[in-house]
């Protein structure tokens, strides 16, 4: 008789049950994971038409990563008129004036490059 995958854990990685060391160094690095990729380094910038806020992360020169809350969505009407028209707002590659002001707060230094050399646990 098989063990279905479910009664053995994920199938590609070990559970380490019994190796309750292991197991909370592994559990320790994901959260670190999840906190430098899905929080850190991001810097709240308020777009200078519509006045939506949302956090941005600058991981290079030619990659930023942003995240809308849904109060900034309904604030940008380029999102709205997007929507209005039928169109997924999250297929919307960006704003065109939100990336104005991203670029404006880079250049002010609002938000500062975060790369892996800018990790303060020097993690990555």
């Amino acid at each position: 008789m098989t063990r279905s995958v479910e009664s053995q854990g994920w199938a590609k990685a070990p559970a380490f049950d019994d190796d309750p060391a292991r197991r909370a160094a592994i559990d320790a690095h994901t959260r670190r994971d999840k906190a430098h990729y899905l929080d850190g380094g991001l810097h709240e910038i308020e777009c200078r038409a519509c006045h939506a806020c949302v956090l941005v992360k600058k991981t290079s020169t030619s990659q930023t990563s942003v995240q809308w809350t849904a109060a900034a969505r309904a604030s940008c009407s380029e999102l709205r008129s997007v929507a209005e028209a039928g169109g997924n707002p999250a297929m919307t590659p960006t704003c065109g004036r939100l990336s104005a002001s991203i670029d404006h707060g880079v250049a002010e230094g609002i938000i500062p490059p975060h790369g892996p050399t800018d990790d303060p646990d020097g993690y990555l």
